[in-house]
């Protein structure tokens, strides 16, 4: 008996080994394997192979078994193009992000993604590099990929309408005036932090100059929290002293140490984002300020390599993990009824007390060196 199994397992692997080399194309690749593949090995049809895999009601258990066998011996993965056509879903949300480097950008897409169940669909990543043209070229693959729903973060490309039209939408972190009343968003709430940072430099240390170094204030976030700058400055009738527009650490730095170098110290600086803050930091280095006894800094944005100098930054850090909850929340709804109006949820920051403003004490006063990679 046992010898009659094994020439029987012998033969079903040959049989298998046949199937898979048969199959090889002119490149040397496998073709994948198909429905009827699974049947002619497993010895069945094609509708018992059918039900099997869509674990329909009313199969035996020896039916099973020997498709699952077939299954697993020719590596059958399912095709999805024909299961879309049938369910009418593609089995992928897309997502895109502004710049993959960013550590918040990077923290919000794990987020999402282990909020995605081993049955949810999976998550594509567009990373526009904050570049309406490459933006927009992810729009389009995932618009032609039929995506189950889409997370942006938007730069403003011109098809983000279509999009939102088309599949279900949530918009975060940054909105664009075209989808502003149309799409759901998951917004921080960027002013009212501004204004505690910069109100906590001004009427808690008392300090009558506050400098302001911005990204680029024509996207929604920055120019909120130019605003919250803007508004406690002016109402504590005190003038602004604003460089604004850079892209990157090094393009604030040269933006923050002209600008430093017309204030007084003792001096507050508020930055807009972690590169802001980098840039500050590297051009409060080289004039050789020291930290916080001429300059009182804080950001928006969780500074993670703060650690290599010993830093504990004055912050206001977005909840990520909420902003992901939030945002799944809404795109399962908008999935499942999709004729609701949108809706646009606001998520506090948490705002962090450090050194860099001199609330949590330094043994000595902190010269900066540089800034990291």
């Amino acid at each position: 008996m046992r010898n009659r199994r094994e020439t029987l397992y012998g033969a079903y692997v040959a049989v298998a080994v046949l199937i898979m080399s048969a199959d090889r194309t002119s490149s040397g690749l496998r073709r994948p394997s198909r429905l009827v593949d699974i049947a002619q090995l497993a010895g069945v049809s094609l509708k018992s192979v059918s039900r099997v895999l869509n674990d329909e009601p009313y199969v035996t258990s020896a039916m099973r078994e020997k498709v699952l066998a077939a299954v697993k011996e020719l590596s059958y993965v399912g095709d999805a193009a024909a299961t879309g056509l049938r369910t009418k879903r593609s089995g992928f949300i897309g997502l895109i992000i502004p710049d993959v480097r960013n550590g918040y950008f990077a923290l919000l897409t794990r987020a999402i993604e282990e909020r995605l169940s081993p049955t949810s669909p999976t998550l594509l990543l567009g990373d526009s590099d904050e570049e309406i043209e490459q933006e927009e070229r992810y729009l389009r693959t995932f618009r032609q990929q039929r995506v189950d729903g889409l997370i942006v973060l938007p730069s403003g490309a011109p098809s983000l309408p279509d999009a939102v039209s088309e599949i279900p939408t949530v918009i975060v972190d940054r909105t664009v005036p075209s989808v502003r009343d149309m799409a759901d968003h998951v917004l921080p709430g960027n002013r009212k932090a501004a204004e505690k940072l910069v109100g906590h430099l001004v009427k808690h240390h008392g300090l009558t100059q506050v400098a302001l170094i911005a990204g680029n204030t024509s996207t929604s976030n920055v120019r909120d929290r130019r605003t919250g700058y803007t508004r406690v400055m002016r109402q504590a009738g005190l003038d602004v002293h604003i460089s604004a527009g850079h892209a990157t650490p090094d393009d604030a730095a040269a933006g923050a140490y002209d600008l430093f170098r017309q204030l007084e110290p003792p001096f507050g600086v508020f930055t807009t984002n972690n590169r802001m803050f980098w840039g500050a930091m590297s051009a409060i280095a080289r004039l050789g300020l020291r930290i916080p006894r001429d300059v009182l800094v804080t950001t928006i944005d969780s500074i993670g390599e703060a650690t290599v100098t010993g830093l504990q930054p004055t912050q206001a850090v977005i909840p990520v993990q909420t902003v992901a909850s939030r945002a799944m929340k809404l795109l399962a709804e908008r999935t499942a009824d999709p004729s609701l109006p949108p809706r646009t949820l606001s998520v506090d920051l948490d705002i962090e007390f450090g050194t860099t403003c001199g609330c949590v004490p330094l043994t000595s006063p902190l010269m900066v060196g540089s800034m990291p990679s």
